[in-house]
């Protein structure tokens, strides 16, 4: 169970602030050069750190401590979630407009917007 749960070098507080806030939590780690030490270059881990970074955050663990880790698959679980779900949803918001003409009547129109 040690196994399952061992963070390697990374710290408890890096590892749970980056399941909410990953790019927060990379961009703080670089300035306090707590960034892991890794094999990508410079520019790979900007891209993904971009567009990725649950995933780029995956990719430490698996090089730190391996993929048989329940941090390895949170990461990889949320960040399948945070690309695929959700992504169809449309919200619509009602807008009611009321007017009043100059005989004192009020006529209410309903437009409907995408958002």
């Amino acid at each position: 169970m040690d196994v399952l749960l061992a963070t390697g070098h990374f710290s408890l507080l890096f590892l749970i602030a980056g399941l909410i806030f990953p790019r927060l939590t990379l961009a703080v780690a670089w300035l306090f050069s707590g960034y892991p030490v890794n094999v990508l270059s410079d520019l790979f881990n900007f891209v993904l750190w971009l567009f990725l970074p649950r995933f780029l955050i995956a990719y430490y663990i698996y090089a730190d401590v391996g993929m048989n880790n329940l941090w390895f698959w949170a990461y990889v679980a949320t960040g399948l979630v945070g690309m695929f779900g959700e992504s169809n949803v449309v919200h619509r918001r009602v807008i009611r407009r009321r007017t009043v003409t100059r005989n004192g009547d009020t006529v209410t129109t309903v437009e409907e917007e995408e958002v």
